[in-house]
């Protein structure tokens, strides 16, 4: 009781460590429809959260093996590579996106600038200044949203 009081959250820490091990193992096994089902907060019992588009962000960038491959390869489908792109700009224009989100969403397209280019010139497609509009956005959201959360401090 004064743990909560003062400040001391250890309990929820715990709650938090699983709660986090439960985001990364299901979205460990999704793939690019479901995590687009999991970013429009259309799959029940499973709520998007910061730490979620983290985490489907981290599964789109790191590399899978130990050969330094990556969930998109040059050789997949068009339809796929068009997925994942759909994925980062919905990615952006989420309510719950962070700084650390837009930083890998940075780093996912230095990581996918060649397959992004060779799709642009293919299908005559502008991913490539729709990511980097899309963080723009992103960023004037996460500017929106923290000048309402100090205004919400300061009425508490």
């Amino acid at each position: 009781m004064f743990g909560k009081i003062l400040g001391n959250k250890s309990d929820n820490k715990e709650e938090q460590t699983e709660v986090d091990s439960n985001i990364v193992e299901r979205v460990s096994k999704m793939n690019l429809s479901d995590m687009r089902l999991y970013v429009n907060n259309k799959i029940t019992g499973f709520e998007i959260s910061v730490e979620g588009l983290h985490e489907v962000l981290k599964r789109l960038i790191e590399p899978i093996n130990d050969k330094g491959e990556y969930y998109l390869k040059q050789d997949d489908m068009d339809s796929k590579k068009k997925k994942a792109f759909e994925l980062i700009l919905l990615i952006s224009k989420s309510k719950k996106i962070s700084l650390e989100s837009l930083e890998l969403i940075e780093k996912f397209i230095e990581v996918y600038k060649e397959i992004i280019d060779e799709y642009d010139g293919k299908y005559k497609e502008i991913y490539h200044s729709r990511f980097r509009k899309a963080i723009e956005v992103a960023i004037i959201n996460i500017q929106t949203i923290s000048q309402v959360n100090k205004k919400l401090d300061v009425l508490k």
